[in-house]
């Protein structure tokens, strides 16, 4: 029989940001295998921060909002600006945001813990809640979760969607800047993770790194990968290609790791003349682009890119599905809501990712991308070439087994199984 559970998610519809998702997804599924899921959320989420719209909860699904006492990511913003700007005066440039390293423990949203606790004790006591689930991030939610289980007692499960609190010295360069609070973090993430009673990741390299940064969780973590909701294909038809040779990338670019070898690859094959404006673009949705025109520019390329705001997000699935290629960049031991959708999409990747679980999954489940762990512009070149010349159908066979395991659905109940041993 299932049982009561609190779930704490202040990503949660209104709002539309992809950490919504997961949650959205297991309250959904654990309600209909006979769960009775309460979630408590934001009411005044923080605008500046977050993505406001007009989703939905799944039906039949109890929400409470509560309010945040304060929002403070503009506020220490424009502080931080003006302090930039004076220290300017005396050519010092600040390095680091002062403001949020010295209060905002453990982030932005600490204005909705105190809140957030108060609602979550009326709802444990008033629906009989039987196991408290925290969706991280933001941090602060595991605080929320770590003072429930301390004054009530119920089993608590943390759900790291994000990594917390991790040396990732192992898969990236560590940046200076971040040094003053990794201790800070580290302490916290320690204090909530032995507070619970499971922890769950999305990656088996995150998974991993806990183990060897915390021996102690290793008896209670477990991967539950983000998966993809497969029943927005049923409503998805087959969509006619684009006229041009196209390689799409949606949202957030990832501006922290390398990417100039992409455009210089594009540029390769723009003076060779294998690709021009009539016959190929790189088609991006998404936000912030600038970071990377000084690439598109230097390389030549600008023709070629078409640069469009985020839309829908069936609407950028039909897109993705027009496509001939889809750009796959992750920010490893992370891995991108991309790789789950291109896969069920059927539509094939160019991945321009570094060896390890990612590489593993597409060579499994995606055989005819091309992967590419070089950081060659050259490799870039090639594979696109070699993409261009195919003129097969892309049929793989294997997508129905893709989705078998790694479906939204699949992993609720998975998640659920877990539950059980508590």
């Amino acid at each position: 029989m299932g049982k009561n559970i609190l779930m704490i998610c202040y990503y949660y519809p209104p709002l539309t940001d992809v950490g919504c998702k997961r949650s959205v997804a297991f309250s959904k599924y654990w309600k209909r295998a006979g769960w009775r899921p309460h979630v408590l959320s934001v009411k005044n989420p923080d605008r500046t921060y977050c993505s406001l719209g007009k989703d939905i909860p799944p039906e039949g699904i109890d929400v409470t909002y509560t309010y945040s006492l304060f929002n403070i990511y503009k506020f220490f913003g424009i502080a931080n600006g003006l302090l930039s700007r004076f220290f300017g005066l005396f050519g010092v440039r600040l390095k680091n945001y002062y403001f949020y390293d010295l209060f905002c423990i453990p982030d932005w949203f600490i204005g909705w813990v105190i809140p957030a606790v108060i609602s979550g004790l009326k709802i444990i006591k008033r629906k009989k809640i039987d196991i408290i689930y925290v969706s991280c991030s933001p941090f602060s939610a595991g605080l929320i979760g770590l003072l429930l289980k301390k004054i009530t007692g119920k089993p608590l499960v943390i759900d790291y969607r994000d990594p917390f609190g991790l040396d990732y010295g192992k898969y990236q360069k560590v940046s200076e800047k971040k040094r003053f609070r990794e201790p800070i973090d580290r302490r916290i993430a320690e204090i909530i993770i032995e507070a619970s009673d499971l922890f769950t990741v999305t990656t088996k390299e995150t998974e991993q790194l806990y183990i060897e940064q915390f021996p102690s969780v290793k008896n209670k973590i477990s991967t539950i990968y983000n998966g993809f909701d497969h029943k927005l294909l049923d409503g998805l038809q087959e969509q006619e290609k684009f006229s041009k040779f196209t390689i799409i990338y949606t949202g957030n670019f990832y501006f922290d790791i390398e990417f100039d070898y992409f455009f210089e690859g594009l540029g390769i094959l723009k003076r060779e003349g294998e690709i021009n404006v009539d016959n190929f673009q790189f088609l991006f949705y998404g936000g912030n682009f600038d970071p990377i025109k000084e690439s598109i520019e230097k390389h030549d390329v600008l023709d070629l890119v078409v640069i469009k705001s985020r839309i829908p997000y069936v609407e950028v699935l039909k897109e993705i599905k027009r496509s001939h290629l889809q750009l796959l960049r992750i920010m490893q031991p992370m891995i991108s809501t991309k790789l789950f959708e291109g896969i069920s999409l059927n539509v094939p990747f160019l991945a321009t990712i570094p060896s390890g679980e990612v590489e593993e999954i597409v060579n499994k489940y995606n055989p005819d991308s091309y992967v590419i762990t070089d950081n060659s512009a050259n490799s870039i070149a090639l594979n696109i070439k070699k993409a261009m010349g195919t003129k097969k159908e892309f049929i793989n066979s294997k997508v129905d087994f893709f989705i078998e395991r790694f479906s939204r659905e699949k992993i609720s109940m998975t998640m659920l199984e877990l539950f059980n041993n508590l």
